[in-house]
């Protein structure tokens, strides 16, 4: 008897271990013009953040946690206004993160650079649960 309980404590401390540092259930705050729906549900994996693509949804942390796509990589250069602005490969030299990069995130109604660093993980997987 004894050990069930300790079998079940053990088991639990990973689950909210992995729960804590791998995966995270993210739900959307609000509607993503057509992409996303208020509610829907992101799963999160919080250990791959490299390798980002165009188009990969990523969950950041600006103060709080937002949710957006990624529309550009750093170096691409993109159009605004009829203007052309590059995206830096590296976000500046006094920064002390190794892999300091900027990507460009469409939120729907906005897009915003985000840190590498900022980022929480990406999103792999999404369901609506009408609940």
């Amino acid at each position: 008897m004894v050990r069930a309980f300790i079998a079940f404590g053990i088991a639990l401390i990973i689950v909210f271990a992995m729960r804590a540092y791998m995966f995270t259930i993210y739900t959307v705050p609000s509607d993503i013009s057509g992409m996303l729906r208020r509610g829907d549900r992101v799963m999160v994996n919080r250990l791959s953040h490299a390798d980002l693509r165009v188009g990969d949804w990523v969950v950041f942390n600006k103060g709080e946690s937002f949710i957006g796509r990624v529309e550009a990589l750093p170096g691409d250069t993109m159009r605004v206004g009829g203007r052309l602005y590059a995206i830096p490969k590296k976000c500046c030299d006094r920064c002390l993160c190794p892999d300091c990069k900027l990507y460009l995130l469409n939120l729907g109604p906005s897009r915003t650079l985000v840190y590498k660093h900022q980022m929480v993980g990406k999103a792999h997987r999404l369901f609506y649960l009408p609940f």
